[in-house]
């Protein structure tokens, strides 16, 4: 980021100038080079393809774009990285969910095809993991630009490492993972609770072929846990059959009500209210 702001070389007062004809090559041949790379996609492909096809182009669109590509390229080192680590638990908690049901039958291997189903399937909060990356990086995007713009115009040199923009990043990197201590929070983590628990059913799917297979759901009952926790803690559901239970239901603590609920096996997206944590599938019993 912070050779981009060093290879601006224009002020505020110029920042929404048309670029000069030398500005312009240059970004064209960053965008050739992202090109070639498969990094022209979603919102940032469409941005950098209207710079690209435009002759007239200015300073703040093109300051828009860098900063775009930052978070993009980091992604893309990421990626591999990350999609290696859902894999890797994925299958493991896929195989764990086997042997809760025959320990000497467990597969070692998740289906390719019920790999790539968990992985594109939404989290708790509702969210595929890609589709949530692509409008944080939008997000994470216009805020620097936004500070950006603020310490031209106060004459300020562009350094990454002010306190301005060092409290974005922090924020920013929070969202996606937090470990404070033994605590960890954020997208990621969301998105690795709702794609081990598929994977724990789907384990336990491929071997529970009987009607009357059931599991049994556990959840931490101390002083901070929610009515509805509380509710659903030792309750036994069937696997590939219909399920009928009460639980508290609610938008909000205040609307909260219990209702009957009919579910077709394990439907582990329910409805959440606010700050509830959905519970973990531990124990299968057939």
């Amino acid at each position: 980021m912070q050779e981009i702001f060093d290879s601006i070389n224009f002020d505020f007062e110029h920042l929404y100038d048309i670029a000069d004809n030398k500005t312009k090559r240059r970004i064209n041949t960053y965008i050739e080079g992202w090109k070639e790379q498969g990094l022209l996609e979603g919102y940032f492909g469409m941005l950098a393809s209207k710079i690209y096809n435009r002759t007239r182009v200015k300073n703040s669109e093109i300051l828009e774009l860098l900063i775009y590509s930052a978070y993009i390229e980091e992604q893309s080192r990421l990626n591999e990285f990350e999609q290696s680590t859902f894999k890797e638990l994925v299958n493991h908690y896929y195989i764990e969910g086997a042997k809760e049901v025959n320990k000497n039958k467990a597969s070692s291997v998740i289906p390719e095809t019920i790999l790539l189903m968990i992985l594109s399937m939404p989290n708790a909060r509702g969210y595929v993991y890609e589709d949530y990356l692509q409008a944080t990086i939008k997000y994470n995007t216009d805020q620097i630009y936004r500070q950006a713009v603020i310490c031209l115009q106060q004459q300020n040199n562009l350094e990454i490492e002010n306190n301005a923009f060092q409290s974005i990043i922090k924020r920013q990197q929070n969202t996606k993972l937090c470990i404070n201590e033994d605590k960890v929070s954020g997208m990621v983590d969301d998105t690795l609770i709702g794609f081990n628990n598929m994977a724990k059913i789907e384990g336990i799917k491929s071997l529970a072929k009987e009607d009357d297979a059931q599991v049994e759901f556990w959840a931490v009952t101390d002083e901070n846990s929610t009515e509805m926790c509380q509710s659903m803690n030792g309750k036994r559901f069937y696997i590939n059959k219909e399920n009928y239970f009460d639980r508290y239901w609610g938008e909000t603590k205040k609307e909260l009500k219990i209702m009957r609920v009919r579910v077709r096996g394990l439907v582990p997206r329910c409805q959440f209210a606010p700050n509830f944590t959905p519970l973990a599938l531990l124990s299968f019993n057939n």
